[in-house]
């Protein structure tokens, strides 16, 4: 990618001639020494390095790197962590990454996926003996070059004889890929946390799919921790391998010099690949911080991704937390995006399993999006009554329930307000082929941005144009939900823009939710705002009547709430806690239920439904 307006030039005697890709922390660059000399030169984010506990981080990984030299990593060829924005250049390797390849050509078998096996474990050889622990080993990480793969990024890191980080209330690492005990123990890693991450990467190299997929990093780390890994698709001897490394204790898991005895054993010859893995779908490009080489990570079918049916779609505003932690630091990630642990979690209902029956978006511009607030009747959920959320799948209302939100594909519950799901700002899983190509957000190189939680490819609203044509599809579903007799609808991700705020705003989103509120009016319909807390106070002008906040009461914000939207609010709860707290602060006001993640139909393993 060409160096964009405000890129330095140069730095540490290098000349930067092309940008490889940015991270949560900083771009990476393609840079040139005066003798010709190729490097990947990663210069930090400029607020970080005014960050001390960030630049101590960053001597670490430097540190780190140097101390780690083998044929399987990329060494450390200049650094200086006390610039002004401080800078590391590494050796430049050509190649994908894993997830790259994976995404684009597919999951790995016979020598490919043998030569992969054997190259990380002689990586973690070296990164080990000299005194590190990974901490993220990861598709993205793993560069396929030539001669053998290569284990980047150190930028969480742990080399053993370092004084830790007082950092508290933080995890670090990536959710799928992390040990157990990176969740319980995160400063007591050893060797053993790189073993079993690297059998989690190998299961995703062969099949295309992650041993641990939760439907939200929250899920997901309690997956690692106590549930068994799904190892569909993964033959022998790899599955038995794989189950060794993903062992819950530590003290199970084998020994690299074992391992790597193990991995002797995988077929040379190619086999086909087992059924149900991943198709791969178009990437996305967001980039590990210290990659060296331009890449797109994997969308439904890679790292970002999963093959697994979810169940449907609706709490992305949950904030994400595992253990005690209430930050997770997400390599390779935007910070901007993961600061209000925004991807958080988990929306669960509104397509499920059904995304082909989404009317298709026209290729050519329609008629402008209906603007007018006609005089229909708009009447908006009534205050404090007991509620349900029943986006993952409808059944007969509980005793005593008076509101109800549901799916748009199923009826409204006679008897009851009822509030119509559905997905307004990306597109369902697999579905982004029923929407016009340039409706879709790209990138720099013009490939689509995914939200890769969810293998949703991301809609354009950033023009008046798209954002109009956009709206014509999205109202032919508000029609569906009148006709249906719904009095109410509730438009999903209304919070995308806080998770790729290198393309989307807040204000664009404000305008495209006042396309949306309007036409809902003009159909007698109330608008709920979903979470996003942070446009609480624009409620009024974008034209929105009451709130569904997913967790307020696990993350004290159902006062915000209830302040902007005179009490009109329906809480969902997830957690034992979040209910306690939301019970004792808001029963007398607000109308709180708990469910369980999946928001699964009564009578359906999992279930759950408690209140105050």
């Amino acid at each position: 990618m060409p160096l964009r307006p405000g890129d330095v030039e140069s730095i540490g005697g290098y000349t930067l001639i092309d940008r490889l890709g940015s991270g949560g922390m900083g771009v990476v660059y393609l840079g040139r020494s005066a003798s010709g000399r190729q490097v990947a030169v990663k210069v930090v984010h400029a607020p970080y390095a005014q960050d001390e506990e960030f630049r101590t981080r960053f001597r670490q990984e430097i540190v780190a790197v140097r101390r780690v030299s083998g044929a399987f990593t990329a060494p450390v060829v200049d650094a200086d962590p006390d610039a002004v924005q401080p800078w590391m250049a590494t050796q430049y390797v050509p190649g994908r990454t894993l997830s790259d390849v994976v995404a684009k050509d597919g999951p790995l078998s016979g020598r490919e996926l043998r030569t992969l096996a054997l190259g990380l474990v002689e990586a973690l050889r070296d990164i080990h003996q000299a005194g590190v622990v990974h901490r993220d080993l990861k598709p993205s990480n793993v560069l396929m070059a030539e001669d053998g793969p290569r284990v980047i990024d150190f930028g969480v890191s742990h080399a053993v004889d370092n004084e830790a980080l007082t950092v508290t209330g933080r995890l670090i690492g990536t959710p799928p890929f992390m040990s157990p005990e990176q969740f319980a123990a995160p400063r007591d890693v050893t060797t053993a946390s790189d073993v079993f991450s690297l059998g989690s990467l190998l299961v995703y190299a062969a099949t295309g799919t992650r041993p641990f997929d939760g439907s939200s990093p929250y899920l997901t780390g309690y997956q690692v921790m106590y549930e068994a890994p799904v190892l569909d698709g993964v033959t022998e001897p790899l599955r038995s391998i794989a189950e060794l490394c993903l062992t819950k204790d530590p003290a199970g898991r084998p020994e690299l010099a074992e391992l790597h005895s193990m991995l002797l054993t995988l077929p040379d010859s190619t086999a086909p690949v087992a059924p149900g893995v991943a198709d791969s779908a178009e990437p996305s490009h967001q980039v590990s911080d210290t990659h060296p080489v331009a890449q797109g990570p994997a969308t439904t079918g890679g790292e970002g991704g999963t093959d697994r049916p979810r169940a449907g779609h609706g709490r992305r505003g949950r904030r994400i937390l595992i253990s005690l932690a209430a930050t997770l630091v997400v390599t390779g990630l935007s910070i901007t995006a993961v600061k209000t642990a925004a991807k958080t979690a988990a929306e669960t209902g509104s397509h499920q399993n059904k995304s082909s029956q989404q009317p298709t978006a026209p290729a050519s511009a329609p008629a402008p999006a209906s603007t007018s607030t006609s005089a229909a009747t708009v009447t908006p959920p009534p205050k404090h009554v007991r509620w349900d959320y029943q986006i993952g799948g409808a059944y007969a209302l509980p005793t005593g329930v008076q509101v109800v939100s549901r799916s748009h594909e199923d009826t409204p519950a006679p008897g009851a307000y009822n509030i119509c799901n559905f997905n307004a700002f990306q597109a369902q899983e697999n579905a982004e082929k029923d929407w016009a190509s340039d409706l879709l957000l790209r990138d720099a190189n013009g490939d689509v941005v995914y939200d890769e939680d969810w293998g949703e490819a991301v809609l354009d609203i950033r023009t008046d144009a798209k954002r109009q044509r956009i709206a014509s599809e999205v109202n032919t579903w508000i029609d569906e939900c009148a006709t249906k007799g719904y009095k109410a609808v509730e438009p999903d991700n209304y919070d995308t823009f806080t998770r790729f705020p290198d393309y989307l705003t807040a204000n664009q989103a404000k305008a495209f939710m006042k396309l949306l509120a309007a036409h809902a009016h003009a159909k007698g319909l109330a608008v709920a705002q979903k979470n996003t807390l942070e446009l609480v106070s624009e409620r009024a002008s974008v034209g929105l009547d009451f709130a569904v906040a997913e967790e307020c009461g696990e993350w004290n914000e159902c006062g915000k709430f209830a302040e902007a939207f005179d009490n009109n609010v329906l809480v969902v709860e997830y957690t034992a806690k979040g209910l306690s707290n939301a019970c004792s602060g808001w029963s007398s006001t607000l109308s709180v239920v708990r469910r369980d993640q999946y928001v699964v139909p009564e009578g359906t393993s999992g279930y759950l439904r408690e209140t105050c």
